[in-house]
């Protein structure tokens, strides 16, 4: 086993990198067996769910390239992947995306199986402000109004010359028959 990684509690925006040390038909092969989480699982000695993880093969990025993927579909910026970019470029075979989320219940110390050769850890860009609070009072909240809305008072006479009239069109229809 390799070295133990810890992601905290509520860590969020993080994305590591590993990259899967098995022939690559190997893998295709398991997950033929079972699910991708399933294997991720086993990989990181760790229960996952999918949406924690994205595990895929390097090929499925043919022309993009796994910098420019996590550029464009994590927003990480590109100073952070370039130190890393002729790695990222040179990995072959499959890669496992594994997400702050696994953190989300409780600080995880993960035991990575051999095979698992952590890459670089990224994070998501965080916005650079937050919006000021708004000072009106009906910004406040449970400041609308308290009294339930009432239903409207309907004349029972719209629907009774609906069905008068529905009644006539079918007669009418009847008769010509």
């Amino acid at each position: 086993m390799t070295n133990a990684i810890t992601i905290p509690h509520h860590e969020s925006g993080v994305i590591r990198v590993f990259a899967i040390s098995r022939p690559i038909s190997t893998v295709a092969r398991q997950l033929k067996q079972q699910p991708k989480a399933a294997l991720a699982s086993d990989l990181l000695a760790h229960e996952v769910k999918p949406d924690m993880i994205e595990l895929f093969a390097l090929s499925d990025l043919t022309g993009v390239g796994l910098s420019r993927y996590l550029a464009d579909g994590y927003d990480i910026a590109p100073d952070a992947l370039r130190s890393d970019h002729l790695r990222l470029e040179g990995l072959d075979g499959y890669v496992l995306l594994l997400f702050s989320t696994i953190a989300e219940a409780a600080t995880v110390t993960l035991q990575p199986h051999a095979d698992l050769t952590l890459v670089g850890t990224y994070a998501e860009p965080k916005p650079a402000h937050a919006a000021r609070p708004i000072p009106s009072d009906a910004a406040k909240p449970y400041s609308g109004t308290s009294d339930s809305p009432t239903a409207p008072n309907r004349s029972r006479v719209g629907s009774a010359l609906t069905v008068v009239g529905a009644l006539v069109i079918a007669f009418l229809i009847w008769w010509i028959m």
